[in-house]
């Protein structure tokens, strides 16, 4: 029988150097001719053999032990470097998805002209945008989910909407009857004409004469203020159909 690397020989394991003894003595006593002491020997040899044969089964059983609980730690070890990478690749997928749609929304801002209409919010959004490809750069994923979402959240608030003007020409009072009141009064304008002095107030230092609101002169160019955060951009043209104002 050849042993498993337990023991280095069978001479490592006590009862079976025992047993030899017993084996030498019972044939001494055989060659004597003292047939009972060789028996008596002889059983203790085997006793000892029973007893060298249940150390090296209680050996190898603790070995087959070992051996399945490193197979088990192994397999623990292969699972949950499994799982880690299969993690970190899901992380990467969701910041990859995500700024993809980030810089999608951010060249629809782009070709909605937010850059020129809405620029404190274009530029924060592109801000995120870039920091979100940084983080991703550096392999921070879930940063970079972060900025992309943030972008995202960030230049929805832009519109496409054609801004409403932000200056208009006067015109002769035979033709559109201009004056502060009545420009007004106009959808693209304030939609009011009692918010007239807010017009009023923003053209004085341009008025020949500030203190008659009524004096404004055809070619006039006049400001549309912004009074409830709308965004007003460039000179008011009859062939653009803009939105209603309206007060939030």
């Amino acid at each position: 029988m050849v042993l498993p690397v337990i023991c280095e020989s069978w001479a490592d394991i006590k009862p079976l150097q025992a047993a030899n003894d017993y084996d030498k003595l019972a044939q001494e006593a055989f060659d004597r001719g003292d047939y009972a002491l060789a028996i008596e020997l002889s059983e203790q040899a085997e006793i000892k053999r029973d007893e060298v044969e249940f150390e090296i089964n209680e050996k190898l059983a603790e070995a087959e032990i070992d051996a399945e609980k490193r197979e088990e730690a192994r397999r623990i070890a292969e699972a949950n470097a499994r799982a880690k990478k299969e993690a970190e690749n899901r992380k990467i997928e969701e910041a990859e998805n995500t700024i993809a749609l980030a810089e999608n929304q951010l060249l629809w801002a782009k070709n909605a002209k937010g850059d020129v209409y809405y620029p404190m919010t274009y530029t924060a959004g592109e801000q995120a945008v870039q920091n979100a490809k940084n983080a991703f750069n550096a392999k921070e994923y879930d940063s970079a989910t972060y900025f992309a979402r943030e972008a995202i959240n960030v230049l929805s608030e832009i519109s496409d909407t054609t801004p409403l003007p932000k200056y208009y020409v006067v015109r002769p009072w035979d033709e559109t009857k201009d004056c502060y009141w009545n420009i007004a009064g106009r959808s693209y304008v304030y939609n009011n004409p009692a918010l007239w002095e807010n017009l009023y107030n923003a053209n004085k230092g341009s008025m020949e004469d500030p203190s008659n609101p009524d004096l404004i002169h055809p070619g006039m160019k006049i400001e549309i203020p912004s009074i409830a955060g709308e965004v007003r951009s460039g000179t008011y043209d009859s062939s653009i159909k803009y939105d209603t104002f309206k007060i939030k």
